[in-house]
C-alpha cells in the first residue's frame, strides 16, 4: 500500500517535470524564433508598413536598376 502511494507520488513528479520542462523548451525557441525575424520593431515597423503600403498602391515604385 505504501509503496503505490509512493510509486504514484514519484510519477507524478517526474510527470509534472516533463511538462514543466516541454513549456520551457517551447518557450525558449519561440523566443529564439523572434529574436532571429522579428527585426523590424516600434517606428521601425510602422515606417515598413507605410512604405510597404505605398508600394502596393502605386504611389512608389521598386527599383528596377540592375544590381551591380
Amino acid at each position: 500500500m505504501f509503496e503505490t502511494r509512493w510509486t504514484e507520488a514519484v510519477m507524478g513528479l517526474v510527470l509534472a517535470i516533463g511538462v514543466a520542462y516541454v513549456g520551457y523548451e517551447v518557450n525558449r525557441r519561440q523566443k529564439k524564433l523572434r529574436e532571429i525575424f522579428y527585426v523590424l520593431e516600434g517606428e521601425d515597423r510602422a515606417i515598413f508598413e507605410q512604405l510597404e503600403e505605398m508600394v502596393n498602391s502605386g504611389v512608389l515604385k521598386p527599383d528596377q536598376r540592375p544590381a551591380t
